[in-house]
């Protein structure tokens, strides 16, 4: 009996390309067979369908892009603000370091060289009392109060001696002044006699008694 070979392969593609060709044919039928208005409302439909997909996709890229946009200027944002208030933060602790140093170096006798300095611009009556230093806080900062008594002074010594009291290392400064004339009006040369208040503040070693 004779043999008969079968391309197996051949033939299910054969059969899968007739089952396609069936197929579109019933879509075609069925396409055809729908009225115009059945036909655009179809259409329609898919393009609707296809519209909301893009704008989906786009709606989501946008929000993505928003999003990144918004991290983007917070942190730009960030770096500015750190640099300003770094460049702040140094100032602030230049100017402190400069202060504690003044502190340090301050003289615990400033009523000597107040004396002094009143001594030099020809003062005579001159009496520099200070009081007890008191704490200002647990940094180890001393406050020291002195009164300051300059009888009968020329005005213009007097500014001197205040222009020499400003030009001191020490942190000093003047609470109150007063000043009571005590030459006669028709006098050309001007005395007073003034009583200051200062503050002097100097920093204590922390291992000091």
């Amino acid at each position: 009996m004779p043999s008969i070979d079968i391309d197996v392969g051949g033939l299910l593609s054969t059969i899968r390309e007739h089952k396609d060709m069936l197929a579109g044919n019933a879509v075609s039928e069925k396409w055809g067979a729908l009225a115009p208005r059945e036909r655009f409302m179809i259409v329609g439909a898919v393009i609707v369908v296809a519209c909301m997909i893009v704008f989906m996709i786009f709606s989501s890229m946008y929000k993505d892009i928003k999003k990144l946009e918004t991290e983007t200027e917070n942190y730009r944002r960030s770096l500015t603000y750190i640099a300003e208030n770094q460049a702040q933060y140094k100032l602030d602790q230049a100017k402190q370091a400069a202060m504690r140093e003044r502190l340090e170096n301050a003289d615990s006798k400033i009523s000597n060289k107040l004396s002094s300095m009143a001594s030099s611009l020809g003062f005579s009556d001159v009496s520099v009392t200070p009081k007890d230093a008191r704490k200002v806080d647990d940094s180890g900062v001393e406050e020291t109060e002195v009164d300051v008594t300059l009888k009968n002074v020329d005005y213009t010594k007097f500014l001197e001696y205040l222009v020499e009291i400003q030009k001191l290392d020490a942190p000093i400064y003047m609470r109150q002044i007063n000043m009571t004339r005590t030459s006669s009006s028709s006098s050309s040369d001007t005395k007073m006699s003034v009583t200051l208040t200062l503050m002097s503040y100097r920093l204590k070693e922390q291992n000091a008694t």
